[in-house]
C-alpha cells in the first residue's frame, strides 16, 4: 500500500482510488493476507493491473480543426500568393477565420442584443473588444469609448449585398467587402476591406466633406458588420462636451476669487479653460518671471516656494534654498494677476502630487473682453506676498529643525530594531505576513 500512495503523490493526474477494483486485486488466489509468501503468478497479476485502481482526471477531447483535409494543386497554391490581401486588417484579428477568436465572437453575441438588454459585464467586454480596432481607436477620444461600446450594434449580411454607409460608421467584423459605385457596380481596381476595415464616417459632416470616405460596399461573403450611427456618436460628443464645460464652470465657480461673479463672465472665462494633467515635483510658475498660465486646480495640491536668496548659505550642491510658505489645493486659481498686470511672480509654484488643473494660456487670456478681464484683475490676488527676510529666516528654520527631527526619529527607530535583532520585511516581521497566514 505504501507504493499506491507514492504513486498517488507524484502523479498529479490521480484524483483517488477506486477501492472495488483494490478490493477485487487483494482477493487474486495467493495474495491473501494470511499467507506469508505469494505465489509467481499472483504477485505477476497484481503488479500488471494495480495501476487500474486510481481514478486519474479525464482527458480532454483533441480539437476538431476548421481546416478542411483537401490537397491543392501546385498551380493553386503559386495563384493564391498574387492574390491580394484584405486591406486594413490587424494581426490580432486574422482574416481567416476571425470568428474563432473568443473575444471578437463575445462581443458579436452581445452586440446582437438592444443596447437596454446588455448586462455591465457585456459592456465591459464590448469596450474591450474596440480597443482591438485601431481604426476605431484613432478618430475617438478615450472618454468617447465607454459611451460608444453602449450603443453599437451589430448587422448581418448575406453573400451579393450592397450596403450604403450613409447613417454612420462601419468596421468589418467578420467577411470582407469590396468598395462599388452606387450603381451596384463593383471596383475591382480597389483593394478588398477584409476584418478591422471600416467604410463610412462618424460624422455626417465628413461624407460630404471628403472625397476618400467609402459610401457604399458590396459584400463578398457572409459578414457580420459593426455600426455607429451618426445620431448615437453626435449624441455622445454633445454630452461629454457639456459634462467637460459644467466642470470648467464649476472650478471658475468655486474659487474664492470668482464665487460673486455673473454667470455670463464665468462661462467666457470657462470658455477658455482647457483641462491637463501634471506629474509631481512639475515646477508650474517659476519665482521672478511672468506666469506661463493661469490655473485652476481641480485636484491634487502644490506647493508655493520661495527662494531664500542671500540670507541663507548655499547648499552642498550649490543650489539657492527655497522655503515652503504655503500650499494651493483643489477649487484654488493662481497666475491671473502676473498675466494681467505683467508682473514677474513673487514665488515659484511647484506640485506636490499629480495635479488635474484647468489652464488658460497668455493668447487666450488676451481674447476677454476689456471689462471680462478688468474684473479678473479687480477680483484676483496674487498668490503670494514677498516675505521679508526676517519671515524668511524664520520659515527656513522651522523647515531645516523639522527635517532634523525626522531624520533622528528614523534613525533611532532603525538602530533599536537592529540592536533587538529585527529586520523588517524578514521572518515574522513581513508584513503581509498576515494574510499569508490567512
Amino acid at each position: 500500500m505504501h507504493s499506491l500512495y507514492f504513486d498517488q503523490e507524484c502523479d498529479p493526474d490521480i484524483i483517488g482510488i477506486d477501492y472495488e477494483r483494490l478490493e477485487a486485486l487483494c482477493n487474486i488466489p495467493g495474495l491473501e493476507s494470511n499467507d506469508r509468501t505469494a505465489s509467481e503468478e499472483a504477485h505477476r497479476a497484481f503488479m500488471s493491473s494495480y495501476k487500474q485502481i486510481f481514478i486519474r482526471t479525464p482527458k480532454p477531447l483533441p480539437r476538431i480543426s476548421w481546416h478542411e483535409d483537401k490537397r491543392v494543386p501546385e498551380k493553386e497554391k503559386q495563384g493564391e500568393t498574387s492574390e491580394e490581401k484584405p486591406s486594413g486588417a490587424r494581426p490580432k484579428l486574422t482574416t481567416s477565420r476571425p470568428s474563432h477568436d473568443p473575444i471578437i465572437s463575445q462581443m458579436i453575441k452581445a452586440a446582437k442584443k438592444y443596447p437596454v438588454e446588455r448586462s455591465p459585464s457585456e459592456n465591459q467586454l464590448m469596450m474591450s473588444a474596440l480597443k482591438l480596432f485601431p481604426i476605431l481607436m484613432d478618430q475617438i477620444d478615450p472618454p468617447e469609448l465607454r459611451y460608444i461600446s453602449r450603443m453599437v450594434m451589430i448587422e448581418s449580411w448575406e453573400r451579393g449585398h450592397t450596403i450604403f454607409a450613409e447613417g454612420g460608421f462601419y468596421i468589418v467584423v467578420r467577411g470582407s467587402v469590396r468598395p462599388c459605385d452606387d450603381d451596384s457596380s463593383t471596383e475591382e481596381t480597389k483593394p478588398k476591406i477584409g476584418v478591422g476595415g471600416s467604410f463610412g464616417a462618424l460624422e455626417a459632416s465628413e461624407e460630404s466633406s471628403s472625397s476618400e470616405v467609402i459610401r457604399c460596399v458590396l459584400t463578398l461573403e457572409p459578414c457580420e458588420i459593426l455600426k455607429i450611427p451618426h445620431s448615437g456618436y453626435a449624441k455622445v460628443r454633445k454630452d461629454l462636451q457639456g459634462q467637460t464645460f459644467a466642470l470648467k464652470e464649476t472650478l471658475v465657480q468655486r474659487c474664492t476669487f470668482y464665487q460673486d461673479w455673473p454667470r455670463l463672465s464665468v462661462q467666457k472665462v470657462a470658455n477658455l479653460i482647457q483641462m491637463k494633467n501634471f506629474p509631481a515635483n512639475h515646477v508650474l510658475v517659476k519665482e521672478g518671471r511672468v506666469c506661463a498660465l493661469v490655473a485652476f486646480i481641480h485636484k491634487g495640491e502644490c506647493n508655493i516656494l520661495q527662494d531664500i536668496g542671500t540670507v541663507m548659505k548655499l547648499s552642498k550642491r550649490g543650489c539657492i534654498n527655497s522655503v515652503v510658505v504655503g500650499q494651493l489645493g483643489p477649487f484654488e486659481s493662481f497666475g491671473e494677476v502676473s498675466i494681467l498686470t505683467d508682473q514677474p511672480s513673487p514665488c515659484t509654484v511647484v506640485t506636490q502630487t499629480p495635479v488635474q488643473a484647468g489652464v488658460i494660456t497668455p493668447e487666450k487670456l488676451q481674447e476677454l473682453d476689456s471689462i471680462t478681464r478688468s474684473l479678473m484683475r479687480q477680483s484676483a490676488k496674487p498668490t503670494c506676498g514677498k516675505l521679508t527676510e526676517e519671515e524668511i529666516s524664520k520659515q527656513y528654520m522651522c523647515q531645516e529643525r523639522q527635517k532634523e527631527w525626522e531624520h533622528v526619529k528614523k534613525k533611532v527607530l532603525s538602530d533599536s530594531l537592529f540592536y533587538n535583532g529585527i529586520q523588517p520585511g524578514v521572518g515574522k516581521w513581513t508584513i503581509n505576513r498576515s494574510k499569508k497566514m490567512h
